[in-house]
């Protein structure tokens, strides 16, 4: 991050009245749409929901053909890798992913470059008026909140004229709000044990959950690992052509033999021999896509907050959303060179605490247990984190205000020489990151990274 970024009090008038509609928009949509308490558990009738929305819309969601992804782990990176391929085939290409960290234009992407906050403002005046009609209903089993996100989101893209978008899905598959595509792929990364109270206990369960994105006569791209004799078995009964990935080197059918980049933590080359087996699999279907397309897509930089190095030095400090057990497991591989850090956690959604801190436990010098600032989202105290990791026989302390945490875990490591890793929670990723970047900035320059370059 080289380019100084200007601080909230040196913004231009004009920059000011700009941030005031994108705030409006996204206030509506994150904070005054979101109804408290549980919904009405009717997965039939959420997806219906969901398509009337869309047809209340116009379906924009069908002006131009989509990549559906979805899975538990790097579903994010392997949505952003295949559209940087896309667009660097010459395609304009939308990305759509969720949560974001700190500006909702982050869900928003075309060829790289997230919406216009002015866009993304008309986008939701636009979903307004279903939206204020549904809101007021308790019985809905969908998420209104959601629904107009994604509703905003797909009136950007139309704005914008694309040739294709990569879509991630939010929760599963068969029953997410994401529905009504136009599908020419889909894809399932890794799978593993997540949001159990709504996808089951088992990973066979979870499989058949994420297999719902197939559609007849539309590839599919798939890892195979857990859960794939489920998928392998959806595939056949939906009549969709099924693409087995087994990360190392790839020789892809059309696009020849690949050797997948160099990365400092496991995981990135399963998410790179996903997404370069899509690109491939949309070759075979007469996409414009060339190898070193792929080779672009590979080298693209990875999505914020998924093992960032926000400071190199005094003391380093990485950002990594790990915020479920395969993906805290990563973590710990990933920092198995680099031991002892001291760890500001948080976890959100109703999950076991006691598995993630099990996992993340040994690379902790110390864990500094917070909770991030959020509406309408259940969030673990940080003292019943902080009690539950001393149990378990790690030192550990709770700070409530997220950034006093990071403060804290960062005077540590500073005496005692050692990194800082923030993870537990995207949220909390998003809220520390305003550390070193802005939010406004982000709005502004249309970018995670504003001061790069």
């Amino acid at each position: 991050m080289n380019a100084p970024l200007a601080q909230p009090s040196a913004l231009t008038p004009a920059e000011r009245a700009a941030l005031l509609r994108y705030e409006a928009a996204r206030r509506y949509v994150d904070v005054e749409l979101v109804r408290p308490g549980k919904r009405r558990h009717d997965p039939a009738g959420k997806v219906a929901a969901a398509l009337a929305f869309n047809r209340a819309l116009g379906d924009p969601q069908r002006a131009w053909p989509s990549i559906q992804v979805a899975g538990t782990s790097g579903k994010g990176s392997v949505a952003t890798m295949i559209a940087a391929g896309l667009s660097a085939a010459g395609l304009r290409t939308g990305l759509h992913v969720s949560p974001y960290l700190q500006a909702f234009t982050e869900k928003i992407v075309v060829d790289g470059v997230l919406a216009d906050p002015d866009a993304f403002a008309r986008a939701v005046d636009a979903v307004r008026p279903t939206a204020d009609a549904l809101r007021a209903d308790d019985d809905l089993p969908a998420s209104v909140h959601g629904l107009a996100a994604l509703g905003a989101t797909y009136l950007c893209f139309r704005e914008a004229g694309l040739d294709a978008a990569v879509i991630e899905t939010g929760v599963g598959g068969r029953f997410d709000l994401v529905q009504g595509l136009d599908k020419a792929l889909t894809v399932i990364t890794d799978l593993g044990h997540d949001h159990m109270d709504v996808l089951g206990e088992t990973l066979d369960e979870i499989a058949w959950h994420k297999a719902g994105v197939m559609a007849p006569g539309v590839p599919c791209v798939a890892i195979e690992g857990p859960g794939w004799p489920v998928l392998a078995a959806e595939a056949a009964r939906v009549g969709a052509p099924l693409v087995g990935v087994r990360p190392g080197a790839l020789d892809l059918p059309r696009l020849g033999p690949l050797s997948l980049p160099p990365s400092p933590v496991p995981w990135q080359a399963r998410n790179a021999a996903v997404a370069a087996a899509a690109l491939d699999a949309l070759a075979g279907r007469g996409w414009p896509i060339a190898a070193e397309h792929v080779a672009a897509a590979l080298a693209s930089r990875p999505c914020p907050g998924r093992f960032e190095v926000v400071q190199r030095r005094d003391p380093r400090v990485v950002l990594d959303g790990a915020h479920n057990l395969p993906k805290l497991e990563a973590l710990r591989q990933a920092l198995a060179v680099d031991p002892g850090a001291v760890i500001v956690f948080a976890t959100t959604g109703g999950r076991d605490p006691r598995p993630l801190l099990e996992a993340i436990g040994p690379a902790a010098r110390s864990l500094v247990c917070t909770a991030p600032v959020l509406h309408g989202k259940d969030t673990a105290p940080p003292g019943d984190l902080a009690r539950l990791a001393r149990a378990l026989g790690l030192d550990a302390r709770a700070v409530d205000d997220p950034l006093a945490a990071l403060d804290d875990a960062v005077a540590q490591a500073r005496r005692e020489g050692r990194s800082v890793v923030v993870t537990g929670s995207l949220y909390l990723v998003g809220q520390a990151r305003e550390r070193w970047v802005p939010w406004e900035q982000v709005v502004l320059r249309r970018t995670p990274w504003p001061g790069s370059g």
